[in-house]
């Protein structure tokens, strides 16, 4: 169900795995975390696509670990964050 969401989210900008389990968190009762986010769009490589490995730190580690970079199949991103979408490609 939260799939359609996390595509709508992704017209707009590029979102790592945590940012999409955090924007999702407010809407749902029982959100997914960042690896089941990552784990699901891997299943759904027709619509989605794993762009890069992006470093985030948390509140609990002083070490910043790499998450996975999600954008739509056919959608241009910036380079750099906030990663915002250039439009979808027309080709």
């Amino acid at each position: 169900m939260w799939i359609k969401d996390a595509e709508i989210m992704l017209k707009s900008q590029a979102l790592s795995s945590t940012e999409i389990a955090y924007k999702l968190k407010s809407k749902y009762r029982y959100s997914p975390h960042a690896r089941k986010v990552t784990l699901v769009l891997r299943g759904q490589r027709d619509r989605f696509t794993e762009m890069s490995k992006v470093s985030v730190a948390t509140s609990l580690s002083r070490d910043s670990h790499q998450v996975s970079l999600w954008g739509l199949r056919g959608y241009i991103y910036e380079d750099s964050y906030p990663h915002l979408s250039v439009g979808a490609n027309n080709e």
